[in-house]
């Protein structure tokens, strides 16, 4: 009988991805709803903006979630914590945990966001 292989890398990153998008999600929708609400000479711009993200973000969740299934993975439990989020999953039989700070969080939704919108990050001190 052949062993169950342990997770790939690639699994690994399904997971943390399953997890950071819906993250995503959330906030920008409480940001397009901020920005609606805002008295802004442009809102209907930015909402749109916003809306073009979450259709990205919705449809490379819907991605990962194909590639979990195919993978034999599902997150079985999720929770936010003040110091960050957890989640427990299966992946072929085996149990793993899943853990990231908020900061680390933070960081990685800001660099999917760039590059949905193909930009670079300014560096501090180089803002005009």
């Amino acid at each position: 009988m052949n062993p169950i292989p342990w997770q790939t890398p690639e699994e690994a990153e399904f997971i943390k991805e399953s997890v950071l998008l819906p993250i995503l999600l959330d906030v920008l929708e409480r940001d397009r709803a901020a920005i609606l609400r805002a008295e802004l000479k442009l809102p209907e711009l930015y909402g749109e903006l916003i809306e073009v993200l979450q259709n990205r973000a919705t449809a490379d969740l819907s991605l990962v979630r194909q590639r979990m299934r195919k993978h034999g993975m599902k997150v079985y439990e999720e929770r936010r914590t003040t110091l960050g989020i957890e989640a427990s999953y299966l992946c072929r039989g085996y149990h793993y945990e899943f853990s990231m700070l908020w900061g680390l969080v933070k960081a990685e939704i800001l660099q999917r966001l760039r590059r949905y919108l193909k930009i670079q990050p300014v560096k501090e001190g180089n803002r005009s």
